[in-house]
């Protein structure tokens, strides 16, 4: 058992460092979407930015550290067996969970996740224990009430308040980002330079005074926190430390306690607000709790002085040409990341520092009974009492979370993710459309349209002129959105989730910032016909994607929780194994997907309009593709006909990768056409044109593949000798055809393009006689359904395939003679 304990407590530590790395990465989203949105300040300048706020909320974020302990669960019932199988599970989810949805580029919540798979674990360790021990099947879900002997094992009024908030969250982000986003285009409209000298300055006055107000005071008291507690609740400490202790505390005023680190903890007895007695503890500095309180007492004079020292600082800066709302934005992102890690520290670190500190109070009772207590028996209500966060693990905490902010490529996918959905301008949408996204577009429309009857024109027209956006060049450089949404959405979320932190409930900050972001793209505009239900079905994949993370998390944990009971230390070592498994294959895949989009940047950059490069340029590539196409065709072929599998999967892969290439192409064609000139047009319909046929030929070559891997998977007769003499005579002859036309292509060479038909004109023959062959074979019997259909789809697929390879050739032709691409003239 000891062991057990032992190895516990050090795979704890592990996945503390390993759940701030998946856990940084999904939620850094959440602070530095708007400003790389608006490219307010060039990256590096805003990773700082966010270091800072990191940092700094770290070491504020202990106070929320009970929701661990204590949130979902009520220790007194547990031992520290127990509690260390819940945290274990809980870990272990979150790791898997948070990496999954990192290496797909969806925002997900940490607090979400944490909840659930603690629930999950909780609900699993406590039916062990009700059955185990022949309790009643209520004790599970019952609430909590030790004055009337009512035992719940689960703190189920805390879970209903925390998931509660959380949810309510969403509606409330949305709801107020739209409607701050649309009185603020309102304001300035697109053109919000003009108006920045009188309205733009009261607007980020108020901005910087709301972040002032939350930075500030809210700051300063998040750094300390007073704790009350019954006598009752004292002895129960005392005795979870010295299980010996007969300490009552009666009659004391003031009441020291060492904790499990050895320090002293000072009580005061006091009469609280439902005048019981209690004995009360403060933790932090109090010379901040002084000027917290001062700046409660003079409120009203804190928000005045405030507002006027950020117009004046505005007002100067504008003399200057700087642009108050990137300070706004600047602002936000610090805010936004400080609140971030003092509301979100508590779902990486909450967990198994809540481990280490079960550990260390079983550690310090066995030393003071001298040995011999059962961690199997030891009872966990130690937990209940308030404990402060080491400084030093916040320290670590926030250097571990800053270095994977800075080194994390899966964080700017996620970051991608939530930028894409939010962009002013057209782009190559990331989420498919379905039946409900289009039914809200239309729905949608269909309100305007009467709501827009009920308006006077006038007004429509004063609406509509605000909100016509300005023309961008289309470049890499290009901002998704503007200033003014940024400083909307930094400000808002970090509002909402500042105020949630104040009140000690765990917001999700994933969720408050995603729905402030898409409450504010919605009223900008940023949805329009042409993209609104591509990005309304990716909301609705995003908001899927958290209930599918309360559920996993939930049945996941629950899952390990049985492991870890029945199967302890060796249950343990696997599923640690099981995870650094899953982890190493998700960053391989990751790590692909980066290649990929690499390769994709580099295809847009060679896109090339200007007409003498571009000919000779497209000619070179058509050329290798064809005899990229040739090698693939001829390995499905070789592989139907030896019956091999790798020659065809060969085939498959290089298919597949040609057919990304191009696909890259004609989804980036419309940039590089948007760009161009109006003389380059012959240019532009080349590349229409040839990637057309690219897609023709290569939907050939992908059916062929297709069939002769159908045919050889599922084990069918092969082919007959006389097929097979008539498929090798036709591979040659489109082998030599192929080759032909590429180096035709290659060399701008178009002299051979009259033997080039003649051998067109002998494949053909050759599959009309195949044709013949198949039918009259048909009708005596001698081939079967499986082998008429696969030799009717090869024959048919390679005639296309043939047809239309000479058709590059004759398009390049025309145009190197000046002719018009289509031959029209």
């Amino acid at each position: 058992m000891e062991g057990f304990l032992w190895l516990a407590v050090a795979v704890l530590a592990f996945l503390a460092v390993a759940d701030l790395m998946v856990g940084v990465a999904n939620d850094a989203v959440n602070f530095l979407n708007s400003a790389i949105g608006s490219k307010a300040a060039p990256f590096r300048t805003i990773m700082w930015i966010a270091t800072g706020g990191i940092f700094l909320g770290a070491l504020s974020s202990a106070g929320m550290m009970e929701i661990a302990r204590e949130g979902i669960f009520n220790p007194e019932y547990f031992t520290l067996t127990d509690v260390l199988v819940i945290f274990l599970a809980v870990m272990l989810t979150d790791i898997f969970l948070l990496d999954a949805f990192n290496t797909l580029g969806l925002p997900t919540s940490t607090t979400v996740s944490l909840i659930f798979e603690l629930l999950g674990a909780s609900i699993i360790v406590s039916a062990f224990k009700i059955m185990g021990n022949n309790e009643p099947l209520n004790f599970l879900f019952n609430i909590n009430d030790t004055a009337n002997n009512i035992i719940g094992y689960i703190n189920w009024e805390k879970t209903n308040t925390i998931v509660s908030s959380i949810f309510l969250s969403v509606l409330i982000a949305f709801s107020f980002g739209a409607l701050v986003m649309f009185i603020s285009r309102l304001l300035f409209s697109f053109q919000f330079e003009k108006r920045m000298k009188t309205v733009g300055l009261v607007y980020a006055s108020l901005a910087m005074l709301a972040m002032s107000y939350f930075l500030v005071y809210k700051g300063l008291k998040s750094t300390y926190s007073t704790k009350e507690l019954s006598v009752k609740e004292l002895i129960d400490y005392s005795k979870a430390l010295n299980p010996k202790s007969t300490e009552t505390f009666a009659n004391q005023d003031i009441v020291k306690i060492k904790d499990a680190e050895g320090n002293e903890l000072v009580f005061n007895k006091k009469v609280n607000e439902k005048g019981k007695e209690v004995y009360s503890i403060f933790f932090g500095n109090k010379g901040i709790k002084e000027i917290a309180d001062t700046i409660k007492d003079n409120f009203a004079v804190f928000l005045l002085v405030f507002f006027v020292f950020w117009i004046i600082l505005f007002a100067i800066l504008n003399q200057y040409g700087l642009n108050p709302l990137k300070i706004v934005v600047f602002a936000g992102t610090f805010a936004l990341s400080m609140a971030f890690a003092g509301n979100d520290l508590v779902n990486f670190i909450g967990v198994p520092l809540a481990g280490w500190q079960s550990f260390d109070m079983f550690r310090q009772a066995s030393l003071a009974a001298g040995g011999g207590i059962n961690p199997s028996e030891y009872s966990m209500i130690g937990l209940k009492f308030p404990m402060q966060a080491p400084y030093i693990f916040l320290f670590v905490a926030g250097l571990i979370m800053t270095l994977t902010l800075w080194f994390s490529k899966k964080a700017r996918t996620v970051t991608e993710t939530e930028v894409k959905l939010g962009t002013q301008e057209e782009t190559q949408e990331k989420f498919r459309s379905n039946w409900f996204s289009r039914y809200i577009v239309r729905f949608s429309i269909l309100l305007s349209k009467t709501l827009s009857e009920v308006l006077p024109s006038g007004m429509k027209r004063w609406i509509n002129r605000q909100f016509i956006p300005k023309i961008v060049t289309d470049s890499k450089e290009a901002p998704a959105f503007d200033l003014i949404r940024a400083s909307v959405n930094l400000t808002m979320a970090s509002m909402l989730i500042a105020a949630g932190t104040s009140l000690k409930l765990p917001l999700s900050t994933t969720y408050v910032t995603f729905m402030v972001a898409m409450g504010s793209s919605l009223a900008d505009r940023a949805w329009g016909r042409e993209s609104a239900s591509y990005r309304i079905a990716g909301v609705i994949n995003v908001i899927m994607g958290w209930f599918v993370t309360a559920a996993v998390a939930f049945i996941v944990s629950s899952i390990l929780a049985v492991i870890l009971i029945n199967f302890q230390i060796y249950g343990l070592i696997f599923l640690v194994i099981a995870l650094i498994s899953v982890v190493l294959f998700t960053n391989y895949f990751h790590k692909k997907e980066n290649e990929r989009k690499e390769k994709t940047e580099k295809i847009i950059q060679n896109i090339e309009l200007t007409s003498d490069v571009s000919f000779q340029k497209t000619s070179v590539e058509i050329s290798e593709s064809l005899l990229t196409i040739n090698k693939a065709f001829k390995l499905a072929i070789d592989g139907l006909i030896s019956e091999d599998k790798t020659k065809i999967k060969k085939a498959k892969l290089m298919s597949n990768e040609l057919t990304e290439y191009y696909f890259d192409i004609k989804n980036n064609l419309f940039k590089a056409i948007k760009k161009s000139k109006l003389s380059e047009k012959h240019t532009a319909q080349l590349y229409i044109l040839t990637n057309d046929m690219m897609q023709d030929i290569l939907q050939s070559l992908s059916f062929i593949i297709l069939a002769a891997e159908s045919h050889v998977s599922n084990a069918h007769k092969p082919l007959m000798e006389n097929q097979t003499d008539l498929a090798v005579r036709i591979t040659n002859e489109v082998d030599k055809y192929l080759i032909q036309i590429a180096n035709g292509l290659s060399n701008n060479d178009y002299s051979e393009l009259d033997e080039t038909r003649k051998l067109k004109k002998s494949i053909f023959d050759h599959i009309e006689y195949a044709l013949s062959n198949q039918v009259e074979g048909i009708s005596k019997k001698d081939y079967g359904f499986k082998n008429t259909d696969l030799t009717l789809r090869l024959l048919l697929e390679i005639k296309d395939l043939v047809a239309i390879a000479v058709r590059f050739a004759k398009l390049l032709n025309r145009l190197n003679k000046g002719q018009s691409p289509l031959g029209n003239r």
